[in-house]
Formats: structure tokens, C-alpha cells, sequence
């Protein structure tokens, strides 16, 4: 799109068990999975967290749940779900924020938890994702919203066992608002600032053009603090970014790979607050300023 893209929330929280799961990935046209698993376990094997999706999540679906969790932000923005059901008056909207609920699937010690109610419409998630709202859209919003409600998360402490689906909604078709239920564990890190979050910068992302600097430009806001730096080997960014292992892929898959990588690498670095130093053997000292 042509010109400067204005957004109006710039960022978005995401629960820092949630940002580690292996959801989004690169996926060409036609190539989209249906009953898809995935599981990451942390290098101290204390955490351990399973992601089952009914169709597998893009790079253009995590525009989506950003976009969601960046108008979530503002204090003003969601109201608590519990509030609604237990204080609803009106028989219909009591059983409508009922639903939300349900449709969450929570289980364990989340099911004990709040969550918050974002309002929002079509036109307003289409201009935060830099997207004029016609047909195409509308259709594509719709169907983002039903892949992020379709994939549910189960996360395994040293304590507790829980899951729930990372999202639910309703659309009222006469108006085109939505109403969307977050997750207990993303709902908590907006309504607590201490808890612990990843926190992306929307205005750096809607500045990459491709879906692999979109993509890894969210791996490194979870893997690198800000006023800090790491060293990274460019087949660790690969495997982040694709989702698989590099022994596992063709060599036709790791060479488009390494190029989409590299100029990823190349076009973050341009950012005002990022800086990447191209050191030997496909070695990079990533650093955000």
C-alpha cells in the first residue's frame, strides 16, 4: 500500500508463555494445514507448551491477533467478562457473554479466571492492518477470526496444567461489530503490568513489507530485550521463523530460506531502533536500541 500507514494502537502485549508457542508460520497459497500440532519445551524443561490448531496460523493471522491484542490496550477498551455474565440484566446478552465463555474452552486453574471483552468492527481491524475494508477483506478478517478461536493452547508447569483457545468472538452481522473474548493469560498481562509480557511495536512491524521480516521481527521482540543484544547463527533465526529444522528441509527450501532470512535481517536492521551486525560464518550480533 502506497504512502504512510497511520495505526492507532501501536502496541500490543502478548502473554510471554503464548509469544514462545510455535504458531505462526511462513505458508504459500494452497499450502495451509487443517489439524495441526505443535510443542515447545523450555531449555530448563519447566515449562512445556502444546499448540493444536484446526488450520494452521500465518504470518497475516499474527497481524490479526496483534492488531486484537493492540486495541485491547487501552484500559478503556475491554470490560471484564465476568462482570458482564454475573451483572447482565437483559436474558439475551447474559446468554451471549455466556457463549463468549464457553467458547473459550478454558480448563485448569484458568477456568477460575477473568478475562476481558474487546468491542471492536471490521473497519477498525482492517485500518490498523493497513487494509481498506472491502469484500476481500471482510471475508479475510472472518476467516482470521475463525482460525485464531480454532487453535487452543496447553501449557504444562511445574504446578499446574491448563489450556484454553487463544481466542472467542461474535459478530453482530446487522452492524458489523465484534465482540471478542481474549484468553485468561493475555486478558492478565493487560490487566496486571508487572506480569510478564512480550511487548511488539506495530509501527516497526507495518514497516516490513515481506511476511518473513514480519515473522522474524516477531521472534526477535521475544528473544531480545530491549537496550540489549544477542548473538544468533542464521540457521537458529531459520528454524524460529520456518518452524522446522534445518536437516529436515531441501536444499532448494534452505537456500530460499537463507535469502528471505538474510534480507529480513537486512530490512530490520534499517529500523531506527535495531541494530545488526553481520558478523563470519552466518553469525549476527542483534542488538535493539
Amino acid at each position: 500500500m502506497a504512502g504512510k500507514i497511520n495505526i492507532k494502537y501501536p502496541l500490543a502485549k502478548n502473554h510471554h508463555l503464548i509469544q514462545i508457542a510455535p504458531q505462526f508460520r511462513l505458508i504459500k497459497r494452497g499450502a495451509r494445514k487443517k489439524g495441526v500440532e505443535r510443542e515447545y519445551i523450555s531449555k530448563d524443561g519447566k515449562n512445556k507448551v502444546k499448540i493444536m490448531m484446526w488450520k494452521e496460523l500465518d504470518i497475516a493471522d499474527q497481524d490479526l491477533l496483534l492488531a486484537i491484542l493492540a486495541i485491547a490496550l487501552p484500559v478503556d477498551r475491554g470490560a471484564s467478562l465476568a462482570r458482564l455474565i454475573n451483572e447482565e440484566k437483559e436474558i439475551e446478552k447474559k446468554e451471549k457473554y455466556t457463549q463468549l465463555w464457553k467458547k473459550l474452552k478454558t480448563k485448569g486453574i484458568l477456568a477460575d479466571y477473568d478475562t476481558i471483552v474487546v468491542n471492536t468492527t471490521f473497519y477498525e481491524l482492517a485500518k490498523e492492518m493497513g487494509k481498506s475494508l472491502g469484500k476481500r477483506t471482510y471475508d479475510w478478517i472472518k476467516g482470521g477470526l475463525e482460525r485464531l478461536s480454532g487453535t487452543n493452547f496447553l501449557i504444562e508447569t511445574e504446578k499446574y496444567i491448563y489450556n484454553s483457545n487463544l481466542i472467542s468472538y461474535l459478530i453482530d452481522k446487522k452492524t458489523n461489530k465484534i465482540e471478542i473474548a481474549l484468553n485468561p493469560l493475555n486478558a492478565l498481562v493487560l490487566m496486571q503490568d508487572n506480569y510478564g509480557f512480550i511487548l511488539h511495536n506495530r509501527e516497526e512491524r507495518i514497516k516490513l513489507k515481506s511476511e518473513a521480516a514480519k515473522a522474524l521481527h516477531a521472534v526477535l521482540v521475544g528473544l531480545v530485550n530491549q537496550k540489549s543484544g544477542r548473538t544468533f547463527k542464521l540457521e537458529t533465526l531459520i528454524e524460529k521463523v520456518y518452524l522446522e529444522k534445518i536437516e529436515n528441509m531441501s536444499s532448494q527450501q534452505r537456500k530460499d530460506a537463507k535469502k528471505a532470512i538474510k534480507k529480513a535481517l537486512e530490512k530490520i536492521n534499517e529500523l531506527e531502533n535495531w541494530k545488526i551486525t553481520d558478523y563470519k560464518n552466518n553469525t549476527y550480533k542483534i542488538e535493539r536500541l
